[in-house]
């Protein structure tokens, strides 16, 4: 009998012990961090709040007298893409400075390593390298907004020892994810808009960009190895690039294609724009994140971008906000453009008034996309 209830109580002692770790486990991916044995809540109202918006952005994007009208003759945003004011590089976002005081010298640091999560256990994490292991700062690009981040920031000497150096905790805010991508321009994420079936884009799925031609190593980091770029789609003709040029100059890791677009032409081009968003459909599928390009990402990249955000339920407003937003990197692209103000008027003769996403969704059936297919990219996309 007594080896019974022995056996008994090393059963209960052991399931016990497996909740434990399993409820440790859970508790340190939620945000809940153990502390001597208790559980500490982050308290996100006294954390650091970084808003990933550029300060010209955010003052555009709470610009109250934006408005759309057919004939897009008024534009407010030659206000804040202005250098004179709010200074270069307008395309960029802001992100989170760190800085720290070294605990040795750089003959003996092989690398300085940071470290970035969303779980304070640092599971799923991504890492930064300073360029110089003489740096004291870094500031972390590209971050996503309305999120809670923990960073490390350690040296790693050449003897194997690690040294931290300093850690903490922040959260985001913003809603336009304008990407520093080294050697590229004018990327940015197309999450985060607002659609009419009330829930926002998904951020981190689908980019649109400048050519990418010329992305240096810690772009390539920043973009494939830490935003997991996976598929390069490249709207240019062959007179604008190498003909021979068959794969993305990012590598073998890039599933690449080019098909070959022409800005603004709805009804000229509609069955390329369908063949480019089956394309991207069919990455999607394969789980890949994607990014499509021109030249500088503003007119054929434009174009697509207005039909995919448009069937995807974007607002007129914001569909001519975005579409304005290229001119923070000095392209004078304005809503008032004798391409771009013909879209909206010719999309909203194709469906119900009142309804402008049927109206893009039609446009992609006259356009040879099955119903499938385009439910397919707003299960995807739409943050439901």
């Amino acid at each position: 009998m007594k080896k019974i209830l022995l056996l008994l109580l090393i059963i209960v002692n052991a399931q016990f012990s497996i909740l434990h770790a399993l409820k440790l486990d859970l508790d340190l991916d939620s945000g809940i961090m153990p502390v001597n044995g208790q559980r500490s809540m982050v308290n996100a109202d006294t954390l650091e709040v970084v808003n990933i918006e550029h300060p010209a952005l955010q003052a555009y994007m709470a610009d109250s007298t934006y408005y759309y009208n057919d004939t897009c003759d008024v534009t407010v945003i030659p206000l804040y893409a202005n250098p004179s004011i709010y200074g270069h590089n307008l395309d960029y976002p802001q992100g989170k400075a760190l800085s720290w005081v070294p605990t040795t010298t750089a003959d003996n640091i092989a690398e300085i390593r940071i470290t970035l999560s969303e779980k304070p256990n640092f599971r799923d994490s991504l890492s930064y390298f300073p360029t110089s292991t003489n740096a004291s700062s870094y500031t972390i690009y590209n971050l996503f907004p309305y999120r809670t981040y923990y960073y490390k920031a350690e040296e790693i000497h050449y003897d194997g020892t690690v040294a931290p150096l300093v850690s903490g905790t922040f959260r985001t805010e913003g809603q336009v994810r304008m990407m520093r991508i080294d050697g590229a321009s004018n990327v940015r994420d197309i999450g985060g808009w607002p659609t009419q079936f009330g829930v926002p884009l998904k951020y981190g799925i689908l980019y649109r960009s400048g050519h990418l031609d010329n992305v240096t190593p810690a772009g390539y980091h920043a973009f494939v190895d830490n935003m997991n770029l996976r598929a390069e789609l490249d709207l240019r003709g062959l007179f604008r690039r190498e003909p021979h040029l068959r794969s993305s100059q990012l590598g073998d890791s890039i599933t690449y294609t080019r098909i070959v677009a022409d800005s603004y032409g709805l009804s000229s081009q509609r069955y390329v724009y369908a063949q480019a968003l089956r394309w991207i459909l069919d990455r999607l599928r394969e789980g890949k994140v994607v990014d499509w390009h021109c030249g500088v990402g503003c007119d054929r990249c434009g174009t697509l971008s207005f039909l995919i955000e448009g069937v995807l339920g974007v607002g007129e407003v914001d569909l001519c906000r975005d579409y304005e937003l290229s001119c923070f990197k000095g392209h004078k692209r304005y809503r008032g453009h004798v391409g771009f103000r013909k879209l909206l008027p010719y999309i909203k003769k194709l469906g119900p008034e009142g309804d402008l996403a049927q109206c893009f969704y039609n446009y992609w059936l006259e356009s040879g996309m099955t119903e499938d297919e385009l439910d397919y990219l707003r299960f995807v996309m739409l943050d439901y």
